[in-house]
Formats: C-alpha cells, sequence, structure tokens
C-alpha cells in the first residue's frame, strides 16, 4: 500500500517564502466508488453487498440532516464531520448580512487520530500503514473539479504550502 505524489514547483509569486520551492502533492490513480466499497466489505464480513450499500446509503441521508441541524458527527476510527460556512467579512457588525455575506456551505473532516503521551506526535490509524512513494508516468487520474460533488483534499492535505 503506496500513497503515491508528484513534484510540483510553486508559482504563486504573492506567497513569497514558497515561491519557486518545490513540494510533494498526493495522486490519485483510481476511483474507489460505493460498489467496490460494498464489494470489499462483504468480502470481509457477513454483510451482502447490497446491505452494505444500503448501509451507506442510510448514513449519507442521516449525516446530511444531522450536520444541517448544527451537529457533529464523530465516527469512531474515521473522523469528525462538521458543517461549515463560507463568507465575505465586513468591518462591523451590523454590516453583515446572512443572505449577502454567507456565500456557501460546506462540510469540514477532522480524521481520527491519536496522541501519544510521551512523544506527543499525533498519529492516525488509518495512515499507520501507508508508504510514500513517488507516482509513475502516466498513473495519475485528472484533478476533479470542486463543483462535481466528490469531495477532495479542501485545506486539510497539508500537500500544499
Amino acid at each position: 500500500m503506496s500513497v503515491l505524489y508528484r513534484l510540483y514547483q510553486n508559482n504563486n509569486k504573492k506567497n513569497t517564502k514558497a515561491y519557486g520551492k518545490w513540494y510533494a502533492k498526493a495522486v490519485q490513480t483510481n476511483v474507489y466508488g460505493t460498489d467496490e466499497l460494498a464489494q470489499e466489505v462483504q468480502r470481509n464480513c457477513s454483510m451482502k453487498k447490497s446491505d452494505v450499500k444500503a448501509v451507506i446509503e442510510e448514513l449519507c441521508e442521516v449525516m446530511a440532516r444531522e450536520l444541517g441541524n448544527s451537529h457533529t458527527i464523530k465516527l469512531s476510527g474515521l473522523g469528525t464531520f462538521r458543517a461549515g460556512l463560507k463568507s465575505t467579512g465586513t468591518v462591523t457588525v451590523r454590516e453583515f448580512n446572512a443572505s449577502k455575506n454567507i456565500t456557501g456551505v460546506k462540510i469540514n473532516f477532522l480524521p481520527f487520530r491519536t496522541r501519544d503521551a510521551n512523544s506527543k506526535v499525533y498519529s492516525s490509524p488509518m495512515t499507520s500503514a501507508w508508504h510514500i512513494q513517488e507516482a509513475p508516468k502516466n498513473t495519475v487520474l485528472p484533478e476533479p473539479n470542486e463543483d462535481e460533488g466528490e469531495g477532495g483534499e479542501g485545506n486539510g492535505g497539508n500537500d500544499e504550502p
């Protein structure tokens, strides 16, 4: 199991500390959808693929409803989901108008992690077995369009300067 990366050079002249430096960016080689996930879960437990798919679909509906009610969702071993807002700022509180200044909604995700008491270092059971290696040529999927609704890395990936 390896997480693949490609190197890219920062060409944003506004970010003077990062400009011209090379960074690693995780790349994707395949899309593992609900069907594939359900098939894999079926192989590892006693549930049928159709049952797994039904649970995933219902989970999505319940999560959407609960996030829409300003509830935090915490899935053990996976992470925490919260509703978030995109908004433009105003100089004073009186100037703020929700219909004008709130420009969008989003879902914030914080992966599950633990902290070692001695070293104070955080780690995630989901990522502990990963290996990192440079991606071979021609193995990378095109970047998904954020508007397509397929999720994405957001700003939580730390692979951008």
